[in-house]
């Protein structure tokens, strides 16, 4: 049976489909199992959900991507 931290580390391969099918019934043992891990999948998928609603972000100009890179190799500089 796998131990929680091989799930938390399958856990996204079993949300989207990817564990064989040996594997995904491992991984649902576990989960029947140990409530720690239902409540360590249910944030995760209510993580993933709450991504895909974020908006898109523009893409950057290459004038702004310039004031970026400036800025930040100011600031590496000073330390």
């Amino acid at each position: 049976m796998l131990s929680c931290r091989d799930l938390a580390e399958k856990a996204s391969d079993h949300i989207e489909k990817k564990l064989t099918f040996r594997e995904a019934l491992s991984y649902r043992l576990h989960l029947f199992l140990c409530g720690y891990c239902r409540k360590f999948e249910h944030h995760l998928k209510t993580t993933i959900e709450l991504g895909k609603q974020l908006p898109k972000p523009e893409p950057l100009s290459d004038e702004e991507a310039e004031q970026i890179a400036a800025q930040t190799f100011e600031k590496s500089s000073e330390k």
